[in-house]
Protein backbone atom coordinates (compact mmCIF):
# COMPACT_ATOMS: atom_id res chain seq x y z
CA UNK A 1 0.00 0.00 0.00
CA UNK A 2 1.33 3.24 -0.75
CA UNK A 3 1.96 5.79 2.19
CA UNK A 4 1.85 9.61 1.78
CA UNK A 5 4.10 11.06 4.62
CA UNK A 6 2.10 14.09 5.44
CA UNK A 7 4.27 17.58 7.66
CA UNK A 8 2.28 19.73 9.20
CA UNK A 9 4.51 23.13 10.81
CA UNK A 10 5.36 26.10 10.86
CA UNK A 11 8.17 27.98 9.85
CA UNK A 12 11.34 28.45 12.36
CA UNK A 13 11.25 30.95 14.91
CA UNK A 14 13.45 34.50 14.02
CA UNK A 15 11.93 33.57 9.68
CA UNK A 16 10.08 35.85 7.59
CA UNK A 17 7.74 33.61 5.12
CA UNK A 18 9.68 35.11 2.43
CA UNK A 19 12.59 33.26 4.08
CA UNK A 20 11.24 30.42 5.02
CA UNK A 21 9.62 29.46 1.44
CA UNK A 22 13.17 30.47 -0.08
CA UNK A 23 14.65 27.72 2.09
CA UNK A 24 11.82 25.24 1.79
CA UNK A 25 11.73 25.29 -2.34
CA UNK A 26 15.77 26.03 -3.24
CA UNK A 27 17.71 24.54 -0.60
CA UNK A 28 16.04 21.87 1.68
CA UNK A 29 14.05 20.90 -1.74
CA UNK A 30 17.23 20.94 -3.59
CA UNK A 31 18.65 18.59 -1.15
CA UNK A 32 15.43 16.02 -1.09
CA UNK A 33 15.92 16.42 -5.07
CA UNK A 34 19.84 15.38 -4.83
CA UNK A 35 18.81 12.51 -2.27
CA UNK A 36 16.26 10.76 -4.83
CA UNK A 37 18.96 11.24 -7.56
CA UNK A 38 21.42 9.69 -5.30
CA UNK A 39 19.91 6.95 -4.09
CA UNK A 40 16.61 6.44 -6.12
CA UNK A 41 15.92 3.08 -4.05
CA UNK A 42 15.95 4.64 -0.55
CA UNK A 43 14.19 8.35 -1.86
CA UNK A 44 11.13 9.35 -2.04
CA UNK A 45 8.34 8.14 -5.11
CA UNK A 46 6.90 11.63 -5.11
CA UNK A 47 7.62 14.99 -3.59
CA UNK A 48 5.24 18.13 -3.06
CA UNK A 49 5.28 21.22 -1.35
CA UNK A 50 2.26 23.50 -0.07
CA UNK A 51 3.04 26.69 0.59
CA UNK A 52 0.50 28.80 3.05
CA UNK A 53 -1.11 31.71 1.55
CA UNK A 54 -4.33 32.23 4.63
CA UNK A 55 -6.07 30.03 6.35
CA UNK A 56 -7.71 29.54 9.94
CA UNK A 57 -6.21 28.15 13.12
CA UNK A 58 -7.98 25.41 15.52
CA UNK A 59 -10.40 27.18 18.47
CA UNK A 60 -10.21 23.89 20.51
CA UNK A 61 -7.89 22.65 23.59
CA UNK A 62 -8.30 19.36 22.70
CA UNK A 63 -6.87 20.12 19.08
CA UNK A 64 -2.55 19.10 18.64
CA UNK A 65 -1.03 22.13 19.67
CA UNK A 66 0.56 22.77 16.19
CA UNK A 67 -3.24 23.06 14.72
CA UNK A 68 -3.74 25.55 17.20
CA UNK A 69 -0.69 27.64 16.44
CA UNK A 70 -1.61 27.60 12.61
CA UNK A 71 0.00 26.22 9.94
CA UNK A 72 2.72 27.68 7.20
CA UNK A 73 3.37 24.66 5.09
CA UNK A 74 2.14 20.96 4.57
CA UNK A 75 4.54 19.03 2.78
CA UNK A 76 4.19 15.71 1.63
CA UNK A 77 5.94 12.69 0.37
CA UNK A 78 4.92 9.52 -1.29
CA UNK A 79 6.76 6.00 -0.05
CA UNK A 80 5.81 2.18 -1.45
CA UNK A 81 4.91 1.53 2.19
CA UNK A 82 5.48 1.74 5.95
CA UNK A 83 8.66 -0.20 5.82
CA UNK A 84 10.09 2.09 2.63
CA UNK A 85 9.78 4.75 4.73
CA UNK A 86 10.89 4.29 8.10
CA UNK A 87 14.41 2.75 5.57
CA UNK A 88 14.61 6.08 3.79
CA UNK A 89 14.84 8.31 7.14
CA UNK A 90 17.95 5.86 8.38
CA UNK A 91 20.00 6.37 5.30
CA UNK A 92 23.57 8.49 5.60
CA UNK A 93 21.64 11.03 3.50
CA UNK A 94 19.19 11.36 5.10
CA UNK A 95 20.97 11.99 8.81
CA UNK A 96 23.90 13.78 7.53
CA UNK A 97 22.23 16.18 4.85
CA UNK A 98 18.74 16.34 5.23
CA UNK A 99 17.73 16.26 8.93
CA UNK A 100 20.03 18.82 9.97
CA UNK A 101 18.91 21.20 7.90
CA UNK A 102 14.93 20.93 8.76
CA UNK A 103 15.79 23.27 11.91
CA UNK A 104 16.99 25.67 9.56
CA UNK A 105 13.47 26.32 8.30
CA UNK A 106 11.09 24.38 10.59
CA UNK A 107 9.93 25.15 13.94
CA UNK A 108 10.25 21.47 14.97
CA UNK A 109 9.32 21.50 18.65
CA UNK A 110 5.87 21.81 16.77
CA UNK A 111 5.72 20.29 13.58
CA UNK A 112 3.60 16.69 13.31
CA UNK A 113 4.65 14.67 10.63
CA UNK A 114 2.68 11.03 10.12
CA UNK A 115 1.29 8.56 7.48
CA UNK A 116 -1.82 8.55 5.31
CA UNK A 117 -3.34 6.53 2.92
CA UNK A 118 -5.27 8.89 0.27
CA UNK A 119 -8.26 8.10 -1.70
CA UNK A 120 -9.10 10.69 -4.82
CA UNK A 121 -12.58 11.31 -5.02
CA UNK A 122 -11.88 13.91 -8.18
CA UNK A 123 -8.46 14.00 -9.45
CA UNK A 124 -7.01 17.82 -9.69
CA UNK A 125 -6.49 19.62 -12.87
CA UNK A 126 -3.08 19.01 -14.34
CA UNK A 127 -0.10 21.57 -13.42
CA UNK A 128 3.36 22.56 -12.06
CA UNK A 129 1.47 25.10 -9.32
CA UNK A 130 -1.77 24.88 -8.24
CA UNK A 131 -4.06 26.40 -5.40
CA UNK A 132 -5.52 23.90 -3.01
CA UNK A 133 -7.81 23.59 0.89
CA UNK A 134 -6.24 21.77 3.17
CA UNK A 135 -8.69 20.67 6.59
CA UNK A 136 -6.64 19.04 9.20
CA UNK A 137 -9.26 17.50 11.84
CA UNK A 138 -7.62 15.49 14.62
CA UNK A 139 -8.38 11.89 16.09
CA UNK A 140 -11.04 11.38 17.35
CA UNK A 141 -13.03 14.13 15.99
CA UNK A 142 -16.54 13.48 13.86
CA UNK A 143 -15.81 11.60 10.72
CA UNK A 144 -17.88 14.05 8.71
CA UNK A 145 -17.96 13.54 4.59
CA UNK A 146 -16.88 17.15 3.13
CA UNK A 147 -16.82 15.56 -0.14
CA UNK A 148 -20.48 14.58 -0.48
CA UNK A 149 -21.37 18.54 0.89
CA UNK A 150 -19.21 19.93 -1.41
CA UNK A 151 -20.89 17.96 -4.26
CA UNK A 152 -24.18 18.18 -2.95
CA UNK A 153 -23.95 21.85 -2.88
CA UNK A 154 -22.33 22.25 -6.30
CA UNK A 155 -19.28 24.28 -4.76
CA UNK A 156 -16.93 24.91 -7.62
CA UNK A 157 -13.84 22.89 -7.21
CA UNK A 158 -11.45 20.89 -9.64
CA UNK A 159 -9.88 17.83 -7.43
CA UNK A 160 -10.79 16.20 -3.54
CA UNK A 161 -8.75 13.87 -1.98
CA UNK A 162 -9.39 12.02 1.40
CA UNK A 163 -6.18 11.35 3.27
CA UNK A 164 -6.92 9.02 6.49
CA UNK A 165 -4.18 8.14 8.98
CA UNK A 166 -2.70 4.93 8.51
CA UNK A 167 -0.72 5.02 12.64
CA UNK A 168 -1.98 6.18 15.69
CA UNK A 169 -1.34 9.74 15.80
CA UNK A 170 -2.67 13.00 16.84
CA UNK A 171 -4.50 13.74 12.86
CA UNK A 172 -7.30 11.91 12.70
CA UNK A 173 -8.33 12.76 8.94
CA UNK A 174 -6.85 15.36 5.84
CA UNK A 175 -9.71 16.54 2.80
CA UNK A 176 -7.10 17.91 -0.04
CA UNK A 177 -9.69 20.52 -2.30
CA UNK A 178 -7.68 21.66 -5.06
CA UNK A 179 -9.05 25.22 -6.33
CA UNK A 180 -9.12 27.63 -9.54
CA UNK A 181 -7.61 30.41 -7.82
CA UNK A 182 -7.13 31.62 -4.08
CA UNK A 183 -10.62 32.75 -4.22
CA UNK A 184 -12.22 30.25 -5.05
CA UNK A 185 -10.17 28.61 -2.45
CA UNK A 186 -11.67 31.25 0.21
CA UNK A 187 -15.47 30.59 -0.96
CA UNK A 188 -14.58 26.46 -0.67
CA UNK A 189 -12.82 27.01 3.05
CA UNK A 190 -15.96 28.71 4.26
CA UNK A 191 -17.84 26.41 2.61
CA UNK A 192 -15.82 23.89 4.87
CA UNK A 193 -16.56 25.40 7.80
CA UNK A 194 -19.88 25.66 7.77
CA UNK A 195 -20.43 22.12 6.41
CA UNK A 196 -18.36 21.09 10.09
CA UNK A 197 -20.41 23.48 12.32
CA UNK A 198 -23.72 22.60 10.92
CA UNK A 199 -23.14 18.53 11.64
CA UNK A 200 -20.54 18.05 13.77
CA UNK A 201 -20.99 17.52 17.56
CA UNK A 202 -17.54 16.32 18.75
CA UNK A 203 -14.55 18.52 17.66
CA UNK A 204 -15.74 20.89 15.02
CA UNK A 205 -13.49 23.88 16.12
CA UNK A 206 -10.54 21.52 16.22
CA UNK A 207 -9.73 21.31 12.68
CA UNK A 208 -6.90 23.66 11.02
CA UNK A 209 -7.50 24.86 7.62
CA UNK A 210 -4.93 25.88 5.18
CA UNK A 211 -4.87 27.48 1.88
CA UNK A 212 -1.81 26.49 -0.07
CA UNK A 213 -0.02 26.82 -3.43
CA UNK A 214 1.11 23.26 -4.32
CA UNK A 215 4.47 23.31 -5.90
CA UNK A 216 5.29 19.57 -7.36
CA UNK A 217 8.82 19.50 -7.77
CA UNK A 218 9.33 15.42 -7.84
CA UNK A 219 6.05 14.16 -10.09
CA UNK A 220 7.09 10.47 -9.78
CA UNK A 221 8.60 7.65 -11.41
Amino acid sequence: MTVKLMMFGRRAPGQTIAENRLHMKDVHGRLVLDYIAADPQSGPRRYTQNHGLDGVFADDEAAPLALRLGLDFVTQIWFEDLTSLKASRETPFYHEQLHPDESRFVDVANVIGQPFSEEFTRGPAPGPADIKLFVVRPRGADAIDLFDSLASDEVAFSGYCRNLAVTPGPIGVVDEVWARDEDEARRLLDHCRQALDAEATYGKHSAAYLIAREYRLFAGR
